[in-house]
């Protein structure tokens, strides 16, 4: 074609060129003129009217033929009804085969998709960028405390054992997760093969927490195991491959010892708060309400609470768990005092006052107005067989014993041997507790106290909600300690609560010490005073001086 000089030539040559290629794309004959072309189009539009061309089912069949489709897979083509709605092709009109049509596709439905699923693009952004931060925060988390699962980190805390400051920082990488999902009600399932959070570097929402401990049941520890007796049966029992795991909708699966992990981190972010509030309160409350001579001792003692581990052992004090210096932080206000301090006050006296006994801890029920006769005995058989034990006994001359109101609510009795009483003290100077208190020293005395006379006390009075174990304690420190009485106003209780504490930390009730000094400063005046002139004889002249004569 490039040779043709010709325009007319070149342009029928490239006519019949384009013709050919045209019809070898759509797979039709050629045609080599215009009447052959003319009679196919007749003969096309007469076998179209006739319906002799495959309708559109045809072509539906055709299509699953193609490409291997069942019945089942024609969702997407149309259906009957809309198969005879469409409008048919007039028979009389004439198709131009020359004229370029549209190209028709058709796509497989079966062919599979590349690539994921795609997402609301809004949706995808806002979770990947949660994701991606509670993951940086996670691991700046780890950094920040060392250790890179919880267990690690409460395990390394007990070992080395650093001080208050340094636990507060490591321990303030782990944040609270889920806080929104605080109500969600946690249920137990026994799975086989559960799917559970792995390595999760977060605390739940502390309500929640508390929700998941309520469902486990208790474990059974080395602390304390359930022992069985040589009388039962022994059997074998196959061991179980279920694991006890914490179902909580839209927020995971865990298992029981990360939920046990949970709350052992929780009580240790619990109580170093509670040491730095105490740290507060001694430096803005408690020293101020010393005398100036103890600022020093006062500081120092500040000082070594921030530089000690919460779970470090007392001196002098035996090594239970309970006594330790999160024993000590519970001594601000408003925090309640708990049993621990109080067992931790008669231990110190019972070790610095050997004519002193502490009976144990009795449980109180407050009697309503109008109530039957229980015949259940207000005071336990052990607690009643010690306190006649320890009231025979020579060289004593006092009983301690604690009375607790469902753990909301604390009294006390005191048996003074040397005068034969029994005293009960509400610091509220409640009805309501005084009746229940005076019940336990009535039953005390006809069981077996005859000759003891059982009196009330209702001073000082308690103004406040939470100070009850307080003036619990230094009332038993009042009858074990001989001395003058004590103020106890609202004005002196920063200062009683700090003795308090100074005296269960080291073992100096400063109350004491001021009353022996007063009473060796009394000694020392008393010896240096001069004695007394001695009478003058009446025969001896007494020197007058002149008086001077007036002028």
């Amino acid at each position: 074609m490039a040779d043709i000089e010709d325009e007319d030539e070149f342009d029928d040559l490239l006519e019949l060129l384009m013709t050919n290629w045209r019809n070898v794309r759509q797979r039709k004959m050629p045609t080599s003129s215009g009447a052959d072309n003319t009679a196919m189009v007749a003969s096309t539009a007469s076998t179209r009217k006739n319906g002799g061309a495959k309708d559109d089912r045809q072509l539906a069949e055709d299509a699953k033929v193609e490409f291997d489709m069942s019945s089942g897979d024609s969702e997407n083509l149309p259906d009957e009804d809309e198969m005879e709605k469409k409008v048919p092709i007039p028979g009389g009109v004439d198709i131009d085969l020359n004229e370029q049509a549209a190209p028709t596709i058709r796509l497989n439905p079966k062919a599979k998709k590349v690539g994921a699923p795609r997402k609301s693009k809004t949706v995808t952004q806002a979770g990947d960028k949660s994701d991606r931060k509670w993951y940086q925060q996670a691991e700046q988390g780890r950094q920040q405390a060392g250790e890179v699962t919880l267990r690690a980190l409460a395990d390394a805390l007990a070992r080395e054992m650093p001080s208050l400051v340094d636990t507060q920082c490591r321990l303030s990488g782990v944040i609270v997760k889920f806080s929104s999902a605080e109500s969600k009600k946690p249920k137990l399932r026994m799975l086989k093969n559960p799917v559970v959070t792995m390595d999760p570097f977060y605390l739940l929402p502390p309500k929640l927490l508390d929700a998941c401990m309520k469902v486990l049941s208790v474990a059974n520890t080395s602390e304390c195991a359930i022992e069985v007796d040589g009388s039962q049966e022994t059997r074998t029992v196959a061991k179980k491959d279920q694991v006890e795991t914490v179902v909580i909708k839209d927020v995971g699966n865990y298992s029981r010892k990360q939920i046990e992990n949970f709350v052992r981190i929780q009580n240790l972010k619990t109580v170093v708060q509670l040491g730095l509030e105490l740290h507060k309160w001694l430096t803005i409350e408690g020293i101020p309400a010393l005398p100036a001579k103890y600022h020093d001792v006062a500081n120092q003692v500040a000082a070594q609470v921030l530089e000690t581990y919460p779970y470090t052992q007392i001196d002098c004090l035996p090594a239970l768990p309970d006594f330790t210096f999160s024993m000590l932080y519970r001594a601000i206000p408003p925090t309640w005092l708990s049993d621990a301090s109080i067992r931790a006050l008669c231990v110190r006296l019972t070790h610095d006052f050997p004519s002193c006994r502490f009976a144990g801890f009795q449980d109180a029920v407050p009697h309503k107005t109008r109530t039957r006769r229980s015949s259940a005995a207000p005071v336990s058989r052990e607690i009643q067989d010690r306190v006649f034990q320890q009231v025979a006994e020579e060289g004593v001359e006092c009983v301690l014993l604690p009375l607790n109101f469902h753990n909301t609510h604390w009294c006390c009795l005191v048996v003074v041997v040397s005068t034969q009483r029994i005293f009960y003290y509400d610091p509220l100077n409640q009805a309501v507790h005084l009746k229940a208190a005076n019940a336990i020293a009535q039953h005390l005395k006809i069981s077996g106290l005859q000759a003891y006379d059982v009196a009330a006390q209702n001073n000082p009075i308690q103004f406040d909600a939470f100070s009850c174990g307080i003036y619990v304690c230094w009332m038993f420190i009042r009858h074990v300690v001989r001395g003058p009485p004590l103020d106890m106003s609202a004005n002196a209780l920063p200062r009683r609560r700090f003795e308090l504490f100074f005296y269960l930390l080291s073992g100096r009730l400063l109350t004491r010490e001021e009353a022996e000094q007063h009473e060796a400063e009394a000694a020392e005046e008393d010896e240096k005073m001069p004695a007394p002139p001695a009478a003058s004889n009446a025969d001896e002249e007494e020197d007058v001086p002149l008086t001077q004569v007036a002028k």
